[in-house]
């Protein structure tokens, strides 16, 4: 390809040579193309000048081609209507679409929608492949690198670089088998937890969220926040809730945690309570965390991309767990 030769072509001399050879008159060909005769006449003058060429001779019926116009218009008429589909959108065909697509999720959120989320898209679009890896604080930057295409945290922050909407707020809440001293409480004060064993379950490291705030000021306030256990295993937290320790997590999680133990002969019935006030008081979003749907800027106008998150985003503001 030699850029300086495209760089001669003009589109609209393209345009102006393909009617004037359909029209075989330059009057008329102007009439459809809304411009002047000269100034149509004019692009004639440059056609010629560009291609070597007269291209159309006077006739007396009109203009005649030339054997170099002849075999320009076989050439330029597939151009042009190639450019043409350009223009045209995208048409979406979701069972013929066939691409991977990565997400990066909160692990305290994805029971909240995963099930409806794999029915639907696998329904809609049955060529689609879904990957899931946990949130970290690499999401960040692994969707802006195109490594991730979606991501949806527990987040009040975001880079401006980024597209984001927030899906909605969920609950947290305390997670205690019948084997806790409280269990048959409806609610506990920060006090009563603390003062039996606790596990925490870190999903994943995000130094901004809420909860890390809402820690450091019950810290401040004299509370004693050090968990006796603390894991990145679901497997060990829930062996260690099932033992009588306490869990604070979210409400989906929670959820989770209590449909496992009640389908699993073994496990101790699970009870979930609602976060002790002293923490509400003082978590920036008084116990309910938003929830962010971010991807790139590039795949903001993607038909697939839209479809996808379009439909993940339905599918979680319909969740019992999310609120307004």
């Amino acid at each position: 390809m030699k850029i300086d030769d495209l760089l001669k072509l003009d589109i609209k001399l393209l345009v102006a040579f393909a009617v004037i050879f359909q029209e075989e008159s330059v009057s008329r060909a102007a009439e459809r193309l809304n411009i002047t005769q000269p100034a149509l006449s004019k692009s004639l003058q440059r056609l010629r000048e560009t291609f070597g060429d007269p291209l159309f001779t006077r006739q007396a019926y009109g203009l005649s081609p030339t054997f170099r116009a002849n075999e320009l218009f076989k050439q330029v008429q597939p151009v042009l209507e190639s450019m043409s589909e350009l223009l045209k959108p995208i048409h979406l065909d979701l069972a013929t679409l066939d691409r991977q697509f990565r997400l990066k999720v909160d692990e305290n959120l994805i029971s909240a929608f995963i099930d409806p989320v794999l029915c639907h898209v696998f329904s809609e679009a049955p060529k689609v492949r879904l990957s899931f890896t946990s949130w970290s604080d690499e999401g960040v930057t692994d969707i802006y690198e195109h490594k991730a295409d979606l991501g949806i945290l527990v987040t009040h922050s975001l880079p401006n670089n980024l597209r984001s909407v927030e899906v909605g707020k969920m609950d947290g809440c305390v997670v205690l088998s019948d084997q806790h001293p409280l269990y048959h409480q409806e609610s506990v004060t920060l006090d009563e937890l603390i003062a039996h064993r606790t596990v925490s379950c870190n999903l994943r490291d995000h130094s901004t969220t809420s909860a890390v705030i809402t820690v450091q000021k019950l810290r401040q306030q004299g509370f004693c926040i050090e968990p006796d256990l603390e894991t990145d295993s679901l497997v060990v937290a829930k062996t260690a809730v099932n033992r009588g320790m306490a869990l604070v997590t979210s409400l989906a999680m929670g959820q989770l945690f209590k449909d496992v133990a009640s389908k699993n002969i073994g496990l101790n019935p699970i009870r979930i309570l609602p976060l002790p006030k002293e923490v509400t008081d003082v978590d920036p979003f008084g116990g309910r965390f938003p929830i962010q749907l971010v991807w790139p800027e590039r795949s903001d106008k993607d038909p697939a991309h839209r479809w996808l998150r379009g439909r993940i985003l339905d599918i979680m503001r319909a969740s019992p767990w999310i609120h307004p």
